[in-house]
């Protein structure tokens, strides 16, 4: 079992995944559902998810859309993360 993971690395994880495998940019949009596969094929549970997204909004990196379900990488999240 690996040791748990900061809250931090699961936002930094994020952001690599918006940017490195899906490629986006600045204020490109990516809809949740997109992380239902990735996401745990990295190893990673639900709960980093949910605090990572926090850590990262909170952190000005993504921008959490109406309703939820989709994220808009921030020009900070694009540089910063």
């Amino acid at each position: 079992m690996s040791a748990p993971r900061t809250p931090e690395q699961c936002a930094r994880a994020i952001l690599a995944i918006l940017v490195l495998h899906f490629g986006l940019r600045p204020n490109e949009v990516l809809p949740r559902r997109n992380f239902k596969t990735i996401w745990p094929q990295r190893g990673y549970r639900p709960k980093d998810f949910k605090a990572g997204l926090q850590f990262a909004a909170e952190s000005g990196w993504l921008e959490l859309l109406p309703g939820g379900e989709s994220y808009r990488l921030t020009k900070c999240g694009f540089t910063d993360g």
